[in-house]
């Protein structure tokens, strides 16, 4: 594991107490405050996930709205925001019906649905 060469985190620009309150963006190769205990009180500017083939992946604060931003310039405004209130209530696993009638989810496994209009 590489060591910062700066104490500084590269989101908030405040100085990390220790080396261990530090931790490097997995998309940016930054180093930001990450608080390795979640029984304490300490800073965090992003975030850590279990990844599917990495183990622990952490991105900064930065990268995660970056992220956000061009999910939603891709998706479209409304279909995001549909998006993370369905993601909200019905967990992620449940996927919103295609945009239109014929067009198919990108998921693999999941049933299609078909939208029926009232005559």
């Amino acid at each position: 594991m590489r060591a910062p060469t700066d104490l500084t985190c590269a989101v908030c620009n405040e100085p990390a107490e220790e080396v261990t309150h530090l931790s490097e963006c997995l998309a940016c190769s930054r180093w930001f405050h990450l608080n390795p205990y979640s029984n304490r009180p300490g800073k965090d500017c992003g975030d850590a996930l279990i990844g599917q083939t990495d183990g622990i992946e952490t991105t900064c604060n930065d990268c995660i709205e970056s992220a956000e931003r061009r999910r939603i310039a891709a998706l479209g405004a409304d279909r995001a925001k549909a998006e993370g209130l369905a993601g909200t209530i019905l967990g992620s696993h449940i996927p919103l019906p295609p945009d239109r009638p014929g067009a198919s989810h990108p998921s693999e496994g999941t049933r299609t649905f078909r939208r029926v209009d009232d005559e």
